[in-house]
């Protein structure tokens, strides 16, 4: 009975010792991560992925030189962070594992300005004149009139399915379709803009030229003074000083029309005009009269008119709209 007693005090101390012997660590051999640079946009983020060896032998901890460039944020995971770019710079990035690390360099660039017209695509109630595809993309379920250019129109007679034209007046203009970005950054197929340069010396006489508007059902009387009339234009960076007009038309034979001059050189850089319809119809212009048969056939929604031979004119979009709440 005491040898019994005996034996198992002595297990028992043996298990006690078992339990205090220190545990072996394991040593990290290397840590490598996915990338060795890498570039990023302010507000941008990239994620980095450290490899441990062996797998598993420690937790990464990540550190930035200059925390002022960039936030590094530890994923759950243990071996992988956000890095997000805060300002224009350059830094290092490091994981570290036990006695390991490895870098990455980080380039922060700054972020690319927002363009100042997709606040124009937040409104509802669209009646689009001139706008190129991809922008149209963007708001076509809130687009009550599609007015846009599908022909030109040099004097001839313009066929019966033709809804607007862009009609030149008396060969007093050249150019026709716009190259390179419009004013959202766009330069896909049918993002171009039109693009005119004046064939007539100085003086309003002829003009040059408009966006004829000839479709039989098109209704403009929902639009209301609260509406903005929409014009984005530029004069190319090699323009002389250009002095231009935007023309509305009435709908009817005696509402006349409402110009709006504007003048100076935008040196190639997209410009918003922007006014409030009631402007308009308060001058007179009428668009909720009905058609009568000597209007519908002849009626202009906006006249583009150049003063100075030479002189450019690029217009883009074109549109009326009820713009978003503030």
């Amino acid at each position: 009975m005491k040898a019994n007693k005996f034996f198992a005090v002595a297990l028992a101390a043996l298990a006690l010792i078992g339990c205090n012997k220190p545990q072996t660590t394991v040593e990290v051999e290397k840590v490598e991560l996915d990338q060795k640079s890498i570039q990023i946009e302010e507000g941008a983020e990239a994620t980095l992925v450290a490899t441990v060896t062996p797998e598993g032998a420690a937790t990464v901890a990540w550190s930035a030189d200059d925390p002022a460039i960039v936030l590094v944020t530890p994923a759950n995971d243990g071996k992988s962070a956000k890095v997000k770019g805060l300002a224009e710079g350059q830094t290092i990035v490091t994981a570290t594992a036990g006695a390991k690390s490895a870098r990455c360099i980080v380039k922060v660039g700054k972020a690319a300005p927002e363009n100042p017209f997709e606040v124009l695509l937040n409104g509802s109630n669209y009646y689009v004149f001139n706008l190129g595809e991809t922008a149209f993309e963007a708001i076509k379920n809130k687009v009550v009139g599609d007015f846009r250019i599908n022909g030109e129109y040099v004097g001839e007679t313009i066929p019966e399915e033709t809804t607007c034209v862009l009609e030149i007046w008396g060969n007093t203009f050249g150019g026709g379709a716009g190259t390179g970005l419009n004013c959202f950054g766009h330069s896909g197929e049918n993002d171009g803009y039109i693009s005119l340069v004046s064939q007539t010396g100085e003086g309003w006489g002829l003009g040059c030229g408009g966006l004829r508007q000839v479709h039989r059902t098109v209704d403009l009387s929902q639009i209301t003074g609260d509406y903005k009339l929409v014009i984005v234009y530029k004069t190319p960076a090699n323009n002389a000083t250009t002095t231009a007009k935007f023309t509305l038309y009435s709908t009817n034979t005696t509402g006349g029309e409402i110009a709006k001059e504007v003048s100076g050189n935008t040196n190639g850089e997209w410009a918003l005009l922007e006014y409030n319809m009631s402007e308009f119809f308060n001058a007179g212009l009428d668009w909720a009269t009905p058609w009568t048969a000597d209007v519908k056939a002849a009626f202009y929604t906006l006249g583009l008119l150049i003063n100075g031979i030479g002189n450019g004119l690029d217009v883009d979009a074109v549109f009326v709209y009820k713009p978003a709440a503030e």
